[in-house]
């Protein structure tokens, strides 16, 4: 990296609505901030599973055909050389998705007062969505990123597995609940 100035994840809401696609406002966002020269850049919360998403227009990595867009957007950012990891999200219980999956039953109360029900994933959606989280990587790699970060707070699911008002399972996702991020790193 040139230098040691990087900048934050932050949710644009450029993408195109409904499929994680890449749109022309999200590459012209990302070679701004490249301009304005910093080191590194870390893109949005970009979802690994098309049910794990915050919001209808968030940029998406869960499936082959979206590597292109996010490939131009690695091309912008770099032609301004700045390297740019991407930030790898699950919105779990948060999200909206109809049936929103949790670490176990969980009833959430948005900011607007309204109710979300997660149900407890099952152990086979646990891995299936560490796998969806590795298989993200691997599109981030064969789209150019210099490197990934799993989002890991503001309540989104990797930190509804390390909380333990949220996370009351009694198996080994109970009782070590860094194991669901271990077992994606491995």
């Amino acid at each position: 990296m040139k230098n040691r100035i990087y900048v934050t994840p932050m949710v644009t809401r450029f993408s195109v609505p409904n499929t994680g696609e890449v749109a022309p406002e999200t590459v012209a966002h990302y070679r701004q901030l490249a301009k304005g020269s910093p080191g590194l850049i870390i893109q949005e919360a970009t979802c690994v599973d098309i049910d794990g998403r915050l919001m209808d227009r968030q940029l998406g990595i869960w499936n082959d055909e979206q590597i292109q867009g996010l490939h131009q957007i690695v091309e912008a950012v770099h032609g301004e050389g700045c390297a740019i990891f991407v930030q790898l999200h699950h919105a779990g219980v948060v999200g909206i998705s109809e049936a929103p999956m949790c670490p176990d039953d969980y009833t959430y109360v948005q900011a607007d007062g309204s109710v979300k029900i997660g149900r407890r994933m099952t152990l086979d959606e646990i891995r299936k969505t560490q796998e969806a989280f590795v298989a993200a990587a691997i599109r981030a790699y064969k789209a150019g990123y210099d490197g990934v970060e799993l989002h890991g707070c503001h309540q989104y699911l990797i930190c509804q597995f390390l909380n333990c008002k949220v996370n009351r399972r009694q198996d080994i996702y109970g009782k070590d609940p860094l194991r669901f991020v271990e077992e994606i790193l491995v």
